[in-house]
């Protein structure tokens, strides 16, 4: 699937003006378009689209068993480009930007709560950034990753995801999901 991240470009200037008030500010909005254009793959260069899993490893509730502890962290990629994509331009940074309207992005904690239909309590799902040494990634107020070169038409961008305990976690099925683009600089 071609997916073209567009970094929208917007000059706005925004007043309010009452029949007795005067302008505070102005705010200025600025960006830039790009022609780059990148197959995106979940995991390798050979998978069929953007849309992928990864599956956490089965864990005993002990490894969660209080607030903020965090287990079962599970390595991912995701690739931009590939041999014989000829959207990808060398030398072009590609980062993962994502969505912090995902619905199940936590605005508290900057993890992702669980999907409907989940049977476990008390957990959340925590992405890290393995750019940026497995930092913690708040998906709510600092959504986009390290920034990687495009080399031979590819550039590989590593994640990691765990459990995160919220509390003392009960047993039972972790599901969750957040939806990203791919930004060029």
């Amino acid at each position: 699937m071609k997916k073209q991240a567009l970094i929208i470009s917007l000059l706005a200037t925004i007043g309010f003006a009452g029949s007795a008030q005067a302008a505070d500010g102005t705010i200025t909005f600025n960006g830039q378009l790009t022609s780059v254009t990148c197959a995106v793959h979940g995991g390798s260069a050979g998978a069929a689209n953007g849309d992928f899993t990864v599956s956490l490893p089965t864990l005993s509730t002990t490894a969660l068993a209080s607030q903020g502890a965090v287990a079962g962290s599970t390595g991912f990629n995701i690739v931009v480009g590939g041999p014989g994509d000829t959207g990808c331009t060398d030398g072009t940074r590609a980062s993962v930007h994502f969505e912090a309207s995902s619905p199940l992005v936590d605005a508290a904690s900057g993890n992702l709560n669980l999907a409907a239909g989940s049977t476990a309590t008390n957990v959340q799902v925590q992405i890290a950034d393995a750019g940026a040494a497995n930092a913690p990634i708040n998906l709510f107020t600092n959504t986009s990753s390290t920034p990687v070169v495009i080399a031979n038409n590819t550039a590989v961008l590593p994640f990691s995801a765990q459990y995160f305990a919220t509390g003392a976690a009960t047993a039972g099925t972790v599901n969750s999901n957040v939806q990203y683009s791919i930004a060029f600089n």
